[in-house]
């Protein structure tokens, strides 16, 4: 199998809630292994434009969301579209997460 980029792998760990595979590349990142943008998007068309934030959201993994707010994610950070990650939240029906809301 063809090993990804960090981005990428952290991409498909926030689309999947694998918490352990976001927390890794976040120490990763903490440490400075790997160059990390933890407002990374998506280039391939099933996520393009969509940040991890986004993703999470948008299936319902809280506990990612969670980790990715207390790294310092962007909620405020549109996807291609116009698209904030509450807006994912919402449009799936997310209740919990689409009470955290949106910093000002």
């Amino acid at each position: 199998m063809e090993e990804l980029e960090p981005e990428e792998q952290f991409l498909r760990y926030a689309r999947n809630g694998d918490l352990p595979g976001v927390q890794r590349l976040l120490l990763s990142k903490i440490r400075e292994e790997i160059q990390l943008n933890i407002n990374c998007k998506g280039k391939s068309k099933s996520n393009l434009g969509w940040t991890p934030l986004h993703l999470a959201c948008y299936f319902g993994h809280k506990d990612v969301v969670e980790e990715l707010l207390k790294a310092g994610a962007d909620v405020n950070l549109p996807n291609n579209i116009g698209d904030m990650p509450l807006h994912k939240a919402a449009f799936t029906g997310r209740k919990p997460i689409e009470a955290r809301g949106s910093v000002p």
